[in-house]
C-alpha cells in the first residue's frame, strides 16, 4: 500500500487525493498530453525513488544504482532530468513516509552504512599496510569477523524494514480517524 500512489505495473497512478498536494498538483497540470504520460513518468520516478513500500521495485537498490535504472526503466523523455518539482516531490513523499514512521529515519541510517560496508568488503585491499610502521592496515581475523557478522546486520536491516512497512500501513488505514478494513474498497473512502 503506498501513502500517494497506487503503483501498476511499474507506473505510478496518483490518488485524487495526492493531486491536490504541491509539487504533484503542478505536475500533473503541467502535463498537456491527453493521457498524462509524461506526468505519470515523473510521478512514477518519484514515488520509486523516494518510496520505501514494498510496491517500489526499486527500494533495494543502492543510492547510486537506483537513479539510473529508475531513469532508464521509466523516464521515455530524450535529455530528461528531475527539475524543481520533483526534487520537491521526492522529499514531499520522504516527509510522509517520516511522519508515518518513528523508525524510518533510522533504517535508513541503518541502511545507509550497511551499503558503505558492502563498498568496504568490495573495495578494500588486503595488501594495505601503514606507511609509518609496514604493519597490514587490516587483520585477516578482523575482515572474517566483520563477514560472518554480515547476516546478522542484514536481519536486522530486514526486521526494521518491516516495522517501518507495519508502522507506514497502520498510518495509511486510518482514515479520516476511522480505523479503515484491509478489506475496505479505497474508492469508497
Amino acid at each position: 500500500m503506498s501513502l500517494l500512489f497506487k503503483v501498476e505495473k511499474k507506473h505510478v497512478i496518483p490518488h485524487t487525493e495526492t493531486l491536490m498536494i504541491s509539487p504533484f498538483k503542478e505536475i500533473w497540470e503541467r502535463d498537456s498530453t491527453e493521457h498524462k504520460e509524461f506526468a505519470i513518468e515523473e510521478l512514477s520516478y518519484i514515488e520509486f525513488m523516494g518510496s520505501i513500500m514494498k510496491s517500489n521495485p526499486y527500494s533495494g537498490y543502492s543510492k547510486d544504482r537506483k537513479e539510473p535504472k529508475i531513469r532508464e526503466d521509466i523516464i521515455s523523455q530524450e535529455n530528461w532530468s528531475p527539475d524543481e518539482f520533483i526534487s520537491k516531490g521526492i522529499e514531499k513523499l520522504k516527509e510522509m513516509q517520516r511522519d508515518g514512521s518513528p523508525t524510518y529515519n533510522y533504517f535508513m541510517s541503518a541502511k545507509t552504512a550497511a551499503e558503505k560496508m558492502q563498498d568496504f568488503f568490495e573495495y578494500f585491499n588486503m595488501t594495505d599496510v601503514n606507511i609509518k610502521t609496514g604493519t597490514p592496515l587490516y587483520k585477516p581475523k578482523d575482515i572474517t569477523s566483520a563477514l560472518n557478522d554480515t547476516s546478522k546486520v542484514l536481519q536486522n536491516l530486514n526486521d526494521l524494514k518491516e516495522k517501518v512497512d507495519n508502522e507506514v500501513y497502520e498510518m495509511t488505514k486510518n482514515k479520516g480517524q476511522k480505523i479503515v478494513s484491509p478489506f475496505a474498497n479505497p474508492e469508497t473512502l
